[in-house]
């Protein structure tokens, strides 16, 4: 069974995911990231409508560790047509080069094409009751 269809593309237009993982040198580096990301994920929240997810997400066990979840409707259009010419993302990775370049962070990553199997989310209301 796959997952709900507000959150699923049309059989074999499979969403198009990143998920970059960013190990911080020092809590520094990562509070200067942290800032530096914010209106980029700002402006992904408010003008790219076809970008399904855009989160940071901040380890529970290593505080210098960070991953960035990126998923898009599709691969040409919504990623590299659209975010990756937006204003807000050329300002923002040059900035991270630099943190990179200097050793302050190391990033790694993969990209991922839907497998239609499971699901990423439920609609608030039938998350709490349990019932979808």
């Amino acid at each position: 069974m796959s997952g709900p269809s507000y959150l699923r593309n049309p059989p074999g237009h499979p969403a198009f995911s990143l998920l970059v993982l960013l190990a911080f040198q020092d809590a520094t580096a990562k509070n200067e990231f942290l800032d530096l990301i914010q209106p980029l994920t700002n402006y992904v929240r408010d003008y790219e409508p076809d970008t399904i997810a855009y989160e940071v997400m901040q380890s529970d066990q290593d505080a210098l560790q960070v991953i960035l979840l990126e998923r898009y409707a599709d691969k040409e259009h919504a990623y590299l047509n659209i975010h990756k010419s937006s204003a807000a993302f050329l300002e923002f990775r040059p900035k991270l080069l630099e943190l990179e370049k200097a050793g302050r962070v190391t990033i790694s990553g993969n990209s991922y094409i839907d497998s239609d199997l499971g699901f990423v989310g439920r609609p608030p209301s039938l998350a709490k009751s349990g019932t979808l």
